[in-house]
């Protein structure tokens, strides 16, 4: 690689750039509300009422459950943690009684941190945008992001 290849910046790399940026903006206020949704009190005080998750998911050691599930093809398999996408009829929402759209992101690559070190890197990023049935079971419109 040339030395000025790490300061030189292509259109492709801007536009991604950019992209996620105006992404990462869109989701953060909903994102926040989705971190504090784990106190339930305090958002119905505060006028929040959190979605209900779906059921099942990706269980963890402790017993816990990541309430998300993989589509996309069963042949995927994503290269660092060795899973396995669970097919095009999974659900991309992570909210029971939702309807609206929802968008679903992938990446695997290789980052290099601060440090200079590099790191194995696969995400799951989604947005959704809908209505869906709370906690309380009023109905809502509401926008949520989960990188």
């Amino acid at each position: 690689m040339r030395a000025h290849d790490h300061a030189s910046l292509d259109r492709r790399a801007f536009l991604g750039g950019a992209l996620g940026a105006t992404a990462a903006a869109a989701v953060a206020g909903p994102l926040a509300a989705a971190h504090a949704a784990t106190d339930d009190a305090g958002l119905v005080g505060a006028g929040l009422v959190p979605p209900k998750p779906i059921p099942g998911g990706i269980p963890l050691p402790d017993g816990s459950v990541i309430h998300v599930l993989a589509p996309g093809p069963t042949t995927v398999t994503l290269p660092f943690s060795g899973g396995t996408l669970q097919g095009e009829d999974v659900e991309p929402a992570t909210i029971t009684d939702f309807e609206g759209v929802s968008a679903v992101a992938f990446h695997v690559g290789r980052a290099r941190g601060s440090d200079g070190k590099t790191y194995n890197l696969e995400t799951d990023m989604r947005a959704f945008r809908g209505h869906y049935v709370a906690k309380d079971g009023r109905t809502y419109e509401g926008a949520f992001g989960f990188v």
